[in-house]
């Protein structure tokens, strides 16, 4: 056995004799204090005792998300009871209930003297502070949408009749294009012949230009089209445009093709800019030689600098709300942001109105002067829960709920000592 499998055999001996040390330790600790009573185990560690630690830590653990509804689910189906779910999840329920009452009958209502004003540290930590944490809500998170002129910086000759000054800097795009196709135009001698007769016999001839834009989001909606015919006053002459096909003449000039500048909405939606009124001109050409190909030339490509020389199709993008990537980004890409913060403030304000409304329903079970009666007949149920009576366990249940359908018996229980 070489050396390295010797140091790692004496480093697992060890572990086993400090995990073996540390076991005899807390059995001998536990046998010291004494075993739990199986009565007592049903107990939860929040609620042992009346204090603010517990308290706030009881408020916590009732708060948090499916945590409560999880813990009784799972207790209900360990655990050798003669309840059903929901007749174990009402008693739950008036015990967590009664354990609130309790703490705040001891904690807050005992050192309160009849006739004394409320402090100003506790109009401060409660009134103060919810008000600015409700004002938070609803107005921080618009704080944080886009607002104002945030394209100060942009480059004036990218933009140099002022188009883009309401956008973000971080949304506008530059697109540049070759003037030259990717593909040749392969067109049999036949239909060449064909179109330039029927562009003789029909004196209607139409030219529409398209863009097609591909974006990595939202999902769903990542390639855009936009199309727009040409008006009749800006088309060629039929006669220049069969002069280029018949190879007299190699190219023709079409007027306000498409607008320079575009606004590609969240929804997918792709619109010029309502403030632009300048549109591209072209010369398409046909080249000829060994094939034939069509070229695009923007005639006032000058205009706007950042291509570099290239005359093609040239467009200044404006992708609006454009979302990260991730679950934020996904949610974001099918609600807008005012949606998402439409949806945060009802939902945030519909717990606090659920929290404030119809709080006259809960005085006969919160306004009560002593429940420690009610308290012990709880941990009756709980102590023949855990001995197996589940006949006593049972009949002690049903009591608790005639108490609390009678006004008159819960009345009597509740009453001070």
């Amino acid at each position: 056995m070489g050396p390295s499998l010797q140091q790692a055999g004496w480093l697992a001996l060890r572990a086993i004799f400090l995990a073996k040390a540390l076991s005899l330790a807390l059995q001998a600790i536990q046998v010291r204090y004494g075993i739990p009573h199986q009565s007592t185990l049903y107990r939860q560690f929040l609620t042992s005792e009346v204090s603010r630690v517990n308290y706030l830590g009881y408020r916590l653990y009732r708060a948090l998300p499916f945590l409560y509804e999880l813990r009784c689910v799972l207790d209900w189906s360990c655990t050798t009871t003669s309840l059903t779910m929901y007749d174990w999840l009402k008693l739950e329920d008036i015990n967590a209930s009664l354990y609130l009452v309790k703490c705040d009958a001891v904690l807050n209502r005992a050192k309160h003297k009849q006739g004394d004003k409320q402090t100003k540290m506790t109009k401060c930590c409660n009134g103060i502070c919810l008000f600015f944490f409700l004002i938070c809500v609803i107005w921080a998170p618009m704080l944080k949408l886009p607002w104002g002129n945030l394209s100060s910086n942009l480059d004036h000759d990218l933009d140099p009749k002022g188009y883009l000054d309401t956008f973000d800097k971080n949304d506008i795009q530059l697109i540049c294009c070759q003037s030259d196709a990717s593909s040749l135009w392969l067109v049999p001698e036949v239909v060449r012949l064909r179109f330039v007769q029927s562009l003789q016999w029909d004196p209607d001839m139409g030219i529409s230009f398209s863009w097609v834009l591909n974006r990595d989001r939202p999902k769903g909606k990542e390639l855009v089209r936009y199309d727009r015919p040409v008006s009749t006053e800006d088309l060629p002459q039929r006669w220049d445009v069969m002069e280029v096909l018949n190879g007299s003449h190699n190219s023709f000039r079409i007027y306000n093709v498409y607008p320079r500048y575009f606004r590609v909405t969240g929804s997918g939606e792709v619109r010029p800019l309502e403030q632009e009124v300048n549109a591209v001109s072209t010369d398409l050409v046909l080249n000829h030689g060994e094939f034939q190909w069509w070229s695009f030339h923007d005639i006032n490509s000058s205009d706007v600098s950042g291509c570099e020389g290239l005359t093609g199709p040239m467009a200044i993008i404006v992708s609006e709300e454009t979302p990260p990537q991730g679950i934020l980004g996904d949610t974001l890409s099918k609600f807008s942001i005012w949606g998402l913060y439409i949806t945060f403030v009802l939902a945030v304000g519909r717990f606090i109105r659920l929290q404030c409304s119809d709080l006259r329903m809960r005085i006969p079970y919160e306004n009560l002067p002593s429940c420690d009666r009610l308290i012990a007949i709880c941990e009756d149920i709980y102590s023949a829960r855990a001995e197996g009576e589940l006949g006593v366990e049972e009949v002690l249940y049903w009591t608790l709920v005639k108490i609390y359908r009678s006004p008159h018996m819960l009345l009597e229980y509740t009453k001070a000592d």
